[in-house]
């Protein structure tokens, strides 16, 4: 069986164009090419990197909160020791002011019994001044 030429019709897109002269020759009968399925991609490396990067993750936010609760208690063990020593400070400040007060009346005492010995002196004073006249 041979063939006739076939004319090609000018086609719709401006960049092709027909060749007249050119003659077609169909091959055997056109058959539908065969459908592959397709195939999956090996997300093997993409996952084990999503992986890799979450252990990471877990393992960075684990240390940063072991981090953070040994200060917390670093600081609890802190406040403790520092609300101990303002007890203790407290108790002393108050038996400070209490010898204080204790030598403030000592003192007073003192002043009123220099006082009275002074008076007592200038009296003896003054009858031995009289006496001598």
């Amino acid at each position: 069986m041979t063939q006739l030429p076939t004319v090609v019709r000018p086609s719709v897109v401006p960049a092709q164009r027909s060749w007249p002269d050119v003659e077609v020759v169909p091959t055997a009968a056109p058959t539908a090419p065969l459908r592959e399925r397709p195939r999956r991609r090996e997300r093997r490396g993409a996952g084990a990197g999503v992986v890799v990067g979450l252990v990471v993750a877990l393992v960075l936010a684990l240390g940063a909160a072991a981090y953070l609760w040994a200060v917390s208690d670093a600081w609890q063990q802190r406040a403790q020791s520092s609300e101990a020593q303002r007890a203790q400070l407290v108790a002393t400040s108050a038996q400070l002011q209490q010898r204080v007060a204790a030598v403030h009346a000592d003192l007073a005492a003192s002043d009123a019994r220099v006082e009275q010995l002074a008076a007592e002196k200038a009296r003896a004073t003054d009858l031995r001044e009289a006496a001598d006249r």
